[in-house]
């Protein structure tokens, strides 16, 4: 590699909470649930205070988490999976990349192995698509059902009594 190019810039996790538009505090929260998620306790780059520092990689990886986690049918802690598996396909990519240009079956492991992610993906996709369908189907029956009550309490006319008639129940 170039060495003008073989380096990683890493910020502070003040200037990461900042790009990211959230507290330190959470930034905190979310990148010691992605080292147990991930398994790998120095999963972020520390400095001499034991401080996390972040990459480019890293705060891209926490944003989809951001993203993810304001869906309704994702907690925290499935957002931060599937944000990592989601990396984890790019990372595949990116081998595939440095690979093309060898032609030998050892490309075919990991070529079956990027297939079968994105496979798993598009399920998850499609599954989510179908629920979310269900969940409008039943929305828009609710609303039907509810505008036929109103109209029909609109079309219902309403006798008025007297003031008498109420006290003697006629």
């Amino acid at each position: 590699m170039n060495k003008n190019t073989d380096f990683i810039e890493y910020i502070s996790p003040n200037i990461a909470a900042k790009k990211l538009g959230i507290a330190v505090t959470t930034l905190r929260k979310y990148s010691s649930l992605i080292e147990k998620s991930s398994g790998n306790k120095a999963y972020f780059e520390r400095d001499s205070n034991n401080s996390r520092l972040y990459t480019h990689v890293d705060v891209s990886i926490l944003k989809r988490v951001i993203a993810l986690k304001v869906r309704p049918d994702f907690s925290l802690e499935k957002s931060i999976k599937q944000a990592l598996s989601e990396n984890d396909v790019a990372s595949v990519s990116d081998t595939d990349i440095r690979l093309e240009g060898d032609t030998n079956d050892d490309l075919h492991p990991i070529q079956d192995d990027k297939l079968k992610q994105y496979e798993a993906l598009i399920n998850q996709l499609v599954e989510s698509n179908l629920k979310l369908s269900g969940q409008l189907e039943t929305a828009i029956e609710k609303i039907e059902n509810h505008n036929k009550k109103l109209l029909e309490l609109e079309q219902v006319p309403t006798k008025k009594k007297g003031f008498l008639s109420h006290l003697f129940k006629q």
